[in-house]
C-alpha cells in the first residue's frame, strides 16, 4: 500500500538541486530509485484501481505516467542534467486510443508536480496544438455555458475555488463573434485548474485521498475538453 513519499525523497531532490551533475546523480541514483521511482510506482497501481473503482476518465500507467528526471538540454540554455522535481501524468483514459488523431499530442488530464515546498496538483489541457484549440474553441462557440456549469458543481469549487485559469488571448481570435457571450472562454490559449499541496501531504496517503478528490472533481472538465478534441 502507498503510504506516501518519505523525508528521504524531499532529501534527494533538494541535494539534487545543490549538486546537479551526473556524476552526483550516478552515487546516488539508488536513492531516487527507492525514495521516489518505487513509492510513485505504488501509487500509480493503487490510484489506477481507484480510478476503475469510481469510473473516472484516467489511466496510471507506471510505465508511461512518470516523467524522465532527465532534462532534454538540447534547445535550452540551462544544461543542467536533471530535473528537480517529479512529474505525474495521469492522462484521459481512451478505449480506442490508436484510432485518435489526437494522441501524437498532448491528452487532457491531471498532473502531479513534487518538488519541496513547491507540490500541486493541476489537470486540463496545457498546451493544446492549433487543432486541438480551434476543435474546443468551436466547442465553446456551439455552448459556451458548459464550462460556465461545470465551474458550478459543488464539489469542481471546493477543490479548484481559482477556477478555470490559462494564459489568453488579448483580442478574440481570428473568425469568432467579438459580442459572443462565451468571449472570455474563446480568448483561452491553455485550460487549467490547479492547486498546491502540502508536503506533508505528499508524504502521507493523504496524497491518494486528494488526489481522488481532485480527479472526481475535475472529470467533467477533462471529459469536455477530450470531446472537443476527439469528435
Amino acid at each position: 500500500m502507498f503510504q506516501g513519499f518519505d523525508n528521504k525523497a524531499f532529501l534527494f531532490l533538494k541535494n539534487l538541486k545543490n549538486n546537479n551533475s551526473r556524476e552526483w546523480f550516478a552515487e546516488n541514483k539508488s536513492m531516487y530509485e527507492n525514495a521516489l521511482r518505487e513509492p510513485s510506482k505504488l501509487l500509480l497501481n493503487e490510484i489506477d484501481q481507484l480510478f476503475i473503482k469510481h469510473r473516472l476518465p484516467y489511466e496510471a500507467n507506471p510505465k508511461k505516467s512518470l516523467f524522465r528526471i532527465n532534462r532534454d538540454t538540447r534547445f535550452s540554455k540551462d544544461k543542467t542534467p536533471y530535473k528537480t522535481n517529479v512529474g505525474i501524468t495521469f492522462p484521459v483514459h481512451r478505449k480506442q486510443d490508436h484510432l485518435v488523431h489526437a494522441t501524437k499530442t498532448e491528452k487532457p488530464g491531471m498532473y502531479l508536480h513534487i518538488e519541496p515546498g513547491a507540490c500541486f496538483i493541476a489537470g486540463g489541457l496545457y498546451m493544446p496544438d492549433g487543432q486541438q484549440l480551434k476543435s474546443i474553441r468551436e466547442r465553446i462557440e456551439s455552448d459556451w455555458t458548459i464550462l460556465h456549469e461545470i465551474q458550478q458543481q459543488s464539489a469542481f469549487k471546493k477543490e479548484f475555488p481559482k477556477g478555470l485559469l490559462g494564459e489568453k488571448l488579448k483580442t478574440m481570435p481570428r473568425g469568432f463573434d467579438p459580442e459572443h457571450p462565451g468571449k472570455e472562454y474563446l480568448r483561452m490559449k491553455q485550460f487549467i485548474v490547479m492547486e498546491s499541496i502540502s508536503d506533508s501531504a505528499v508524504k502521507s496517503n493523504l496524497l491518494i485521498k486528494a488526489l481522488l478528490a481532485k480527479a472526481t472533481a475535475m472529470s467533467s472538465l477533462i471529459m469536455f475538453l477530450d470531446e472537443a478534441i476527439t469528435d
